[in-house]
C-alpha cells in the first residue's frame, strides 16, 4: 500500500507540474466580490484543479513530516509572529475583510507550497520534473499557437482546463493589428496573453539554462515552439524581460554585476516603480494622445498613489485595490475597467503599505544575493524577468498560474541534477 502511494504521489506531483497552467476553477461570488453590480473575478474566492492537486500531496506529506514541519515553524517563529501580526492588522482595517481573508488564505497556501517544493528534492529536482515541465510549455504552447490561427479558442476538450469561451470578435478580446488585419492574441489557457507570455518566459529561461548539450534535438526545436508562442502573445512586456535577461546575461558573463552590487537591481525596481505615480500625475486628466495601454497603466498607477498616500503604514488591505479604486473621485474612464494596478511594487504598497513593500523589497534582495551564493543563473534571470514584467503588469501576485510559478522560482527548485 506504501509502495503503490509512493507511485500515486509521485503521479500527482507531476500531474501539478504539468496542469500549472490551467485556469480551472469553482469560483464563487459573494456580496464583495461584486463592484457596480460587476462580478470582478480578480475578487471570487476560487477553488483551483491546482488547489485540490496541491492540498491531495501536501496533507500526506505533512502527516509523515510533522515533526521537520513543527521544527521549521519553531526555527522561524519570529517571522512567523511578525507575518501574523501584519496579516492580522491588515485584514482588521480593510475595506473588505473578507477579501483580505481570502487573499492572506492564498499566501499562506503560497508560502506552503514554496516549502512543499523545497524540501521534495526527490521531485523537483530530478530530469523527469524537467521533462514534465518542458511536455507541459509545449503543450499549452500548441493550444496557443492553434488559437491565434483560428482566431478564436479551440472548444471542447479544451474547456476543462480553463480555457474560456471566446473569438477575434468577442468584444474586449485582445488584439493585433498586422497588415491591416486584426488578429487574436494567444490565451491558450490563461486570463489574458500578458500572462501568458510571462509563465512562457519564464518557462523558457528555465529550459534554457537547465538543458544540457546532450539534450536531444527534437526538444530543442520544441523550444522554438514554445518561442513562437510567447511571440504570438505580443506582450511587450514580456519581450522586454527577455532583452533585459539577455543583456544582464552578458553583464554577468564581464563580472559586472557581483555579490557586491546585485542588490541594486531591486533597489532600481523599486525606485523606478514609486515614481510613477508621480509621473502619472502630470498625464492624468491632460489630453495626450497616448495608446490605451499607456493611459490605463498610468492613470492606474496615479490611483496607486492617492490610495499609498491615505493608507501608508499598514494599506487598505490586501485584496482591496480594485475595490478602493472605484472610490476615488476625480480619476479618468481606465480606473473603471476594474483592474489592479499594473506594477507589483504599487499594487503591494496600497495594499499592504510600507510594511508590505519592505517585505517585499527584503525578499527579493534575498533571493538575488541567494542566486550568486549559489551560481544559481536560473534564480537570477528568472527574478529580473519577474520584475521587468512586474513593473507593467500584476499577474505575478494576482492569477494563480503566475503566483504558483513565483513559487517555484522562490523555492529555488529548478537546479535540476542530470
Amino acid at each position: 500500500m506504501i509502495h503503490g502511494w509512493v507511485k500515486i504521489e509521485k503521479f500527482l506531483n507531476y500531474l501539478l507540474v504539468f496542469l500549472l497552467p490551467t485556469q480551472l476553477a469553482l469560483h464563487f461570488w459573494p456580496s464583495f466580490a461584486f463592484v457596480f453590480g460587476m462580478r470582478v473575478d480578480y475578487l471570487s474566492p476560487s477553488i483551483y484543479l491546482t488547489d485540490l492537486i496541491f492540498i491531495t500531496v501536501f496533507v500526506p506529506w505533512l502527516r509523515n513530516n510533522y515533526q521537520k514541519f513543527i521544527s521549521f515553524l519553531k526555527a522561524n517563529s519570529i517571522a512567523i509572529f511578525i507575518f501574523v501580526l501584519v496579516a492580522a492588522l491588515n485584514t482588521y482595517f480593510s475595506i473588505s475583510v473578507f477579501a483580505s481573508i481570502y487573499k492572506w488564505l492564498k499566501v499562506i497556501e503560497l508560502v506552503l507550497f514554496c516549502l512543499y517544493v523545497s524540501e521534495r528534492k526527490d521531485i523537483f529536482k530530478q530530469k523527469t520534473f524537467l521533462s514534465v515541465f518542458y511536455c507541459s510549455l509545449l503543450f499549452f504552447s500548441l493550444i496557443a499557437i492553434v488559437q491565434f490561427v483560428l482566431g478564436r479558442t479551440i472548444g471542447w476538450p479544451f474547456y476543462l482546463l480553463g480555457e474560456r469561451s471566446f473569438s477575434i470578435f468577442t468584444p474586449g478580446i485582445a488584439l493585433v493589428r498586422l497588415g491591416g488585419v486584426n488578429f487574436m492574441r494567444a490565451y491558450s489557457t490563461f486570463s489574458h496573453p500578458n500572462s501568458l507570455a510571462g509563465y512562457l518566459g519564464i518557462g523558457l529561461l528555465i529550459l534554457i539554462f537547465s538543458f544540457s548539450k546532450s539534450t536531444p534535438l527534437g526538444k530543442k526545436f520544441g523550444l522554438s515552439v514554445i518561442l513562437i508562442a510567447l511571440g504570438l502573445t505580443f506582450s511587450l512586456s514580456a519581450f522586454l524581460g527577455m532583452i533585459v535577461c539577455l543583456i544582464f546575461f552578458v553583464l554577468l558573463k564581464k563580472n559586472i554585476v557581483n555579490r557586491n552590487n546585485v542588490l541594486l537591481i531591486p533597489l532600481f525596481f523599486l525606485i523606478v516603480s514609486l515614481s510613477l505615480p508621480f509621473i502619472s500625475k502630470g498625464f492624468v486628466g491632460n489630453k495626450i494622445f497616448l495608446s490605451d495601454n499607456i493611459n490605463q497603466r498610468l492613470e492606474l498607477a496615479f490611483g496607486a498613489g492617492n490610495v499609498i498616500s491615505r493608507n501608508f503604514t499598514l494599506g487598505q488591505g490586501i485584496n482591496t485595490f480594485i475595490i478602493g479604486e472605484s472610490r476615488i473621485r476625480g480619476l479618468g474612464f481606465y480606473l473603471w475597467l476594474l483592474q489592479p494596478v499594473h506594477n507589483i511594487f504599487l499594487l503591494i504598497f496600497s495594499e499592504t503599505g510600507i510594511v508590505g513593500l519592505l517585505f517585499l523589497f527584503w525578499l527579493l534582495s534575498r533571493y538575488f544575493r541567494k542566486s550568486f551564493l549559489m551560481d544559481d543563473k536560473v534564480l537570477f534571470m528568472s527574478l529580473v524577468f519577474i520584475l521587468t514584467t512586474g513593473l507593467f503588469d500584476h499577474y505575478w501576485l494576482t492569477l494563480q498560474q503566475n503566483m504558483f510559478l513565483f513559487a517555484f522560482v522562490l523555492s529555488n527548485s529548478f537546479k535540476v541534477k542530470h
